[in-house]
């Protein structure tokens, strides 16, 4: 079956519960099966027990890369078996179909004909390198080149994202700078959700060529050595970034709560202030309002100027007291 036949079966599983099966020529472009046929990529979906049967009966697929392309384990590696090279890669959830920031990820086993890959829900990455394959727009000479842009354009993906975070992280930090952080400690807080995930998606693609060597490379995917060193390079310098990101986010957090506590501190210090003001107002108002013999002004046609105007030099007093000891703080 071709690429064109299967254009939107992205979701659509046949009797062997592939989901696509794409032959492709020396110009890495796909074509008829009776043409010029260089390789070959099937992939298969593991929600379908049936991909699981026709994986298990493929010949001359190693052991260890069979187990690899039925696992569901969250482990991320790339690991040589012969002349295969099998593993599994991260990448995004399918933006139509779950949270594009969940992590997924996919397997895949390849030597020079052939070219597997499994997964259970639709990924982002494999979508568009499918999809530019069918258009025409990225050939695919090798199988080895796949991960090669499989890699590539993730890291592309998280590079935008940080490019996001960071512009987010900007507008935040000149609100805060600016006295108006009152709303930004909800915009703060999905962000850093958002920077987890990319720097554990970051995280885990520096990890995958440390099993490699370049005997392992060299023997079965000798034409990407030097895109999976600069690869390499890249996710390193975008793990750095990405801790910078989360820095950040957790220094204007800070910032933001000890604004908070700022602001919740004066409040408290105004209401201490008015509690000890009218201090002596509510003692003097309880006193009189004591209904016994001998109670002060009863007699007295301004009783109760008197009693106000004790209530008035008593809290001027305990203003005058406590204002002097917030100066002298």
């Amino acid at each position: 079956m071709t690429g064109k036949k299967h254009a939107h079966a992205g979701h659509f599983h046949d009797q062997a519960g592939k989901l696509y099966s794409y032959a492709i020529g020396a110009d890495g472009k796909i074509v008829p099966e009776d043409g010029d046929v260089r390789w070959r990529w099937t992939g298969f979906a593991l929600s379908d027990a049936r991909a699981r049967t026709a994986i298990a009966a493929i010949p001359d697929l190693p052991a260890e890369a069979q187990r690899c392309l039925l696992s569901s384990g969250r482990r991320v590696y790339m690991k040589r078996s012969g002349d295969w090279l099998f593993g599994t890669l991260p990448d995004i959830h399918h933006r139509h179909y779950a949270d594009s920031e969940e992590l997924g990820l996919f397997h895949f086993a390849f030597n020079r004909e052939t070219l597997l890959t499994s997964r259970k829900k639709p990924l982002q990455t494999i979508d568009d390198i499918r999809r530019k394959l069918e258009e025409g727009q990225d050939p695919l000479p090798s199988p080895a080149r796949f991960v090669d842009a499989v890699i590539t354009h993730l890291l592309d993906l998280l590079e935008d994202k940080l490019e996001d975070l960071f512009e987010a992280l900007d507008s935040i930090e000149d609100r805060i700078i600016g006295g108006r952080w009152a709303g930004e400690r909800e915009r703060l807080a999905p962000l850093r959700q958002r920077a987890i995930v990319v720097h554990r998606h970051l995280f885990l693609v520096t990890g995958l060529f440390r099993p490699l060597t370049s005997a392992d490379i060299a023997a079965t995917a000798p034409e990407i050595a030097s895109a999976l060193d600069n690869n390499a390079a890249h996710a390193s310098a975008l793990l750095h970034d990405s801790e910078q990101v989360q820095a950040r986010a957790l220094l204007l957090q800070e910032e933001i709560m000890a604004r908070l506590s700022e602001r919740t501190n004066k409040l408290l210090y105004l209401l201490s202030v008015l509690t000890a003001v009218l201090m002596p107002a509510t003692i003097i108002s309880g006193l009189f309002g004591m209904n016994l013999h001998g109670i002060p002004f009863t007699e007295s046609h301004v009783g109760f100027w008197k009693a106000a105007f004790l209530s008035a030099v008593g809290s001027a007093a305990v203003f005058l007291f406590v204002r002097r000891l917030g100066k002298k703080d």
